[in-house]
């Protein structure tokens, strides 16, 4: 069973009203773009329920972090008119990283799609 954060009926009634709101949203969908990071460890969770580990062997359980084992933070971004490639970051995602991982990998997107109106 998943685990999911609880919504309260206040969420589901904003979350529904944000829906309906954009059920008609239309063409203005293909000047919508969509953006993430996430960080995963290496070495086992950190306070959550998934990791990486290499599925052709045995997952092994974690107690305690001595070194640590390294993580891996990733950013994607889509639209309508296609997706960005996964960009591997360095170290923690401040405002003049984020705005390098813009410049690197979302600006190129959108000059390939010769798009700026988002």
């Amino acid at each position: 069973m998943a685990r999911r954060l609880p919504r309260s009926k206040l969420h589901i009634g904003k979350r529904l009203q944000w829906d309906r709101n954009h059920m008609s949203y239309g063409d203005k969908w293909m000047a919508v773009l969509f953006n993430d990071e996430k960080k995963w460890n290496l070495d086992g969770p950190d306070g959550n329920i998934k990791y990486w580990y290499d599925l052709r062997k045995e997952p092994r359980s974690f107690f305690s972090r001595q070194s640590g084992g390294g993580s891996v933070m990733v950013w994607a971004a889509f639209s309508f008119k296609g997706q960005v490639g996964l960009a591997f970051l360095d170290g923690r995602q401040n405002s003049p990283k984020y705005i390098e991982t813009l410049e690197n990998h979302l600006m190129p997107f959108a000059e390939n799609i010769g798009e700026r109106n988002w």
